[in-house]
């Protein structure tokens, strides 16, 4: 079966309105593609440069911006984040910036709250987003376990911003994406008039329908980006070149950062790195990060060892693992692949 056979097929599995996917083998772009439609109303095909809700693949911006700081020597990855927040509960205090990256803060995730599926609809202040939480305990001693949070990130936002005397946004733009030539990469505002913006689509009562509004203040740097394979590409070449930090510091990122729990990381089968999930594949190095969110799902997978990256953006949020979708196109291109058994999501 051919590539376009392959993915053309998992779309009519999936009920895949449109999908846009990337290539990229040491550095240079071998599949740059779209695939059905990016608005199903207008019949505006999917193409490389339509621009889809990336969610939580955005966490790995939000931690390249806090990568940069730690090698600027603004700050240290062993401080605690209250060192940079006012007004943190007690409970957080000790939190470091490391735990939060690599999701061992033990903060409950506040789209894990019991209203919180009450509160997307509204705009509501950052304040407000942590209010959902900050009177729970937290989930386990910082450091002992991992549990997926997205608070720790929505925190890390809040110390960029007050770091840099800039917004998140306004960080982004000019530390990342304008460098790097993203023009396409922007903060997700509903609002926006953003060229090639796919529309997003979820299932409801077995029929295809839009995706409800989904404020912008629930994502911010927890996963708050538009982007499109094109322009992924691109934030591909630089992790691959070591373009906007150490070829150290991304390795560091890349390193499994098992918990204090004792599980021994050959049986976690897939631990977090510093804004990466790094899967166990037999010895060889991949790592990725999936995103999901109302309407969209998206993934990043590296397989370093092999040095090719796969990047997919769909605009359907009931694909619950875009991962392995990355991994079987990867197999297309590297057979290998093709014999490594599938791991956890790379949430």
């Amino acid at each position: 079966m051919l590539i376009d056979d392959y993915i053309r097929d998992i779309m009519t599995k999936n009920q895949i309105p449109g999908l846009s996917v990337a290539v990229v083998q040491e550095g240079e772009e071998i599949l740059v593609k779209g695939y059905g439609l990016a608005n199903v109303e207008h019949c505006v095909p999917a193409t490389e440069k339509t621009v889809y809700e990336i969610a939580s693949v955005g966490k790995t911006f939000t931690a390249t911006g806090t990568m940069m700081l730690v090698e600027e020597g603004v700050i240290s990855l062993d401080e605690a984040i209250a060192d940079y927040l006012d007004y943190l509960p007690l409970a957080w205090q000790s939190v470091t910036i490391k735990q939060i990256l690599s999701h061992q803060s033990g903060i409950p995730n506040y789209t894990h709250a019991p209203n919180y599926w009450e509160i997307t609809r509204l705009d509501l202040s950052k304040s407000e987003i942590l209010a959902l939480v900050t009177d729970l305990p937290l989930k386990f001693p910082p450091g002992e376990f991992s549990a997926y949070d997205n608070t720790g990130y929505y925190l890390l936002g809040l110390m960029l911003e007050k770091l840099t005397k800039q917004s998140y946004g306004d960080l982004l733009r000019k530390q990342i994406f304008e460098p790097l030539g993203m023009n396409a990469t922007v903060m997700n505002h509903p609002r926006d008039i953003v060229l090639h913006r796919a529309a997003g689509y979820r299932f409801l009562e077995g029929k295809l329908v839009n995706k409800p509004y989904y404020s912008p203040s629930v994502t911010y740097s927890a996963g708050g980006q538009l982007s499109s394979v094109e322009d992924m590409v691109k934030w591909e070449q630089a992790l691959y070149r070591a373009t906007l930090l150490k070829q150290a510091t991304l390795d560091l990122m890349w390193t499994p950062h098992p918990p204090n729990s004792g599980d021994d990381w050959e049986k976690l089968r897939y631990v977090a790195g510093l804004g990466w999930w790094i899967s166990n594949y037999s010895d060889r190095r991949v790592v990725g990060h999936n995103g999901s969110i109302l309407g969209f799902a998206s993934n990043i997978t590296r397989f370093i060892d092999d040095k090719i990256t796969v990047i997919v953006l769909c605009n359907l949020d009931r694909v619950s693992r875009p991962d392995a979708i990355a991994k079987e196109i990867a197999g297309y291109y590297c057979p290998e692949l093709t014999k490594i058994s599938l791991q956890p999501p790379l949430s």
